[in-house]
């Protein structure tokens, strides 16, 4: 029943996820097309091209990454690029999207896509180029154009929802027993996801709410108690006991001793990580014996490849990993992990 629930919660959002997966594939597909057809490279590649004749022509630097996108565009299901004889080329049978065709055909509930692909993509040319921008850089340049657009999208239906299934995941029991607990937050974003786990628990928790970027923690601090009265007007009250503490803190080296919470909590964070197995370590080790980590994470095969590439144009932000390399991870710090894919939403209870 709490599997059917979860699933309830996120159709009704999204509609089904297979679809809307898709439909969000598109667009990040693509803003990553997009960004390299305005740097002429489609172009160039009219005419077959040397792997160092292009990397020479574009100031590309040749790395693990940049190798990744090519063979993204090779492997592309329309096939983008050909290869023959080690030289690269347009397939010219092959149309770059339209995004007004593609926004034509997606759900509205899934457009929200646009808003983050198309400022996250055009740091794929720093990561080509061997710029080298780390997870904090990415969402503070330009005047926080980045900070300000997850702040917009994290107010999206489906991520609301994905919160909500986390908790219907949880058995009642575990609900219950999260009341009047200490619970840390591993990336907090701007603070609506804060609010929300509040009013889930009817205020009635102690939050620590842990983000790597100043710029999101100064909108959650801002933005905490706005958010509660447009989400619940007549929410508990707030007082000192039960009001969240915004800390600034990697996921990966989270600032707090062995065992000083009840709970942990991510959605969606991860795969921003340097790290993803380093930060279930730290999960693992801040919460008390007999404590409860839940959250999601969404995994491969359900993510699209330009979405990774997107993900990783900061040089420390780790990508999308797959379903037995969460559950191998959790096996090496000896805990099993009740998990519901592709939302990826999971329950694991910390070892005694």
């Amino acid at each position: 029943m709490r599997l059917l629930k979860t699933w309830w919660i996120i159709f009704k959002s999204a509609g089904s996820a297979r679809k809307s997966g898709r439909q969000g594939d598109q667009i990040f597909r693509y803003f990553v097309l997009e960004t390299l057809s305005k740097l002429g490279f489609f172009e160039f590649l009219k005419q077959p091209r040397a792997y160092g004749e292009i990397l020479a022509e574009f100031d590309f630097y040749d790395s693990e990454y940049t190798q990744e996108v090519f063979n993204t565009l090779l492997h592309d299901s329309n096939n983008i690029l050909v290869q023959n004889s080690g030289a690269y080329a347009l397939n010219r049978e092959v149309p770059l999207p339209s995004l007004d065709s593609i926004l034509s055909r997606t759900d509205p509930r899934v457009r929200v896509a646009s808003r983050i692909a198309e400022p996250l993509s055009h740091l794929i040319l720093d990561r080509l180029r061997d710029k080298n921008l780390g997870v904090t850089e990415v969402f503070e340049r330009d005047d926080y154009r980045v900070v300000n657009m997850f702040d917009d999208v994290l107010d999206a239906s489906i991520y609301s929802a994905v919160r909500e299934a986390c908790f219907a995941y949880l058995t009642s029991k575990e609900r219950m027993w999260l009341r009047g607990k200490e619970l840390i937050e591993i990336g907090c974003g701007s603070g609506r996801e804060t609010a929300e786990i509040w009013l889930h628990l009817g205020g009635d928790i102690s939050i620590t709410a842990v983000d790597p970027v100043p710029g999101m923690l100064k909108l959650a601090r801002n933005n905490f108690m706005g958010l509660l009265k447009g989400l619940a007007p007549t929410h508990p009250p707030v007082t000192d006991k039960n009001m969240p503490v915004f800390e600034e803190g990697s996921a990966t080296r989270l600032p707090f001793d062995d065992n000083s919470f009840d709970a942990s909590y991510w959605a969606f964070m991860l795969h921003w990580t340097a790290d993803p197995k380093k930060a279930i370590r730290e999960a693992v080790r801040v919460v008390r014996p007999g404590g409860l980590i839940f959250g999601s994470q969404i995994l491969r095969p359900y993510v699209n490849q330009y979405l990774n590439l997107v993900v990783r144009s900061s040089r420390n932000s780790y990508g999308f990993f797959w379903r037995e390399d969460y559950v191998k991870w959790f096996a090496e710090e000896g805990l099993e992990i009740d998990i519901a894919t592709p939302a990826g939403i999971i329950r694991v209870t910390n070892k005694a």
